[in-house]
């Protein structure tokens, strides 16, 4: 290889790096960029969810959330998980209710999922993963979902994480 063939290889490779890092970082946000969560635990949380759940609460009913806005593109992203969290929901006699908010005091950011037990307390709240494109790799929501079934309730407020997300 000649010096020219390896310089123009060298440009092209940190063109190429620095335009995948560029378009990247764009597109991974904070979940909590504006900071809703602030103070606030699962407790305070399912208080929130009430205006959800109350009926599932009141016949002792485990409940999915999921929440969506209109038009946000990360909502793609997060569809293997929804399938997958439905899929076990049904199995384990879930309630799932489908949520859009276009703004909302404590939903920092959708895509988004809470798990609620039977008796109304948040499981948990937060992404359904994190990462470019929150790949299924990095499902949150399943991996407490699995522990839950398993007789573990952690109460799990996720605050921190990056990935596609639309704040709201």
């Amino acid at each position: 290889m000649t010096k020219f063939q390896i310089g123009v290889l060298t440009v092209w490779i940190v063109f190429t790096l620095s335009a995948f890092g560029y378009f990247t970082k764009g597109r991974l946000v904070d979940f909590d960029e504006s900071n809703k969560l602030a103070g606030i635990e699962y407790q305070e949380l399912s208080g929130y969810f009430t205006r959800y759940t109350h009926q599932e609460n009141k016949i002792g009913r485990n409940t999915i959330l999921h929440f969506s806005t209109p038009s946000c593109d990360c909502q793609n992203f997060s569809e293997k998980h929804i399938q997958d969290l439905n899929k076990l929901a049904d199995v384990n006699n879930f309630i799932v209710k489908n949520v859009v908010v276009k703004q909302h005091n404590v939903i920092p950011s959708t895509p988004s999922v809470a798990l609620i037990d039977e008796s109304g307390k948040v499981v948990y709240f937060g992404p359904y993963g994190q990462g470019l494109a929150c790949s299924k790799t990095t499902g949150y929501a399943q991996t407490m979902l699995n522990n839950y079934l398993k007789g573990y309730n952690a109460n799990i407020v996720v605050k921190e994480a990056k990935g596609c997300y639309c704040n709201v």
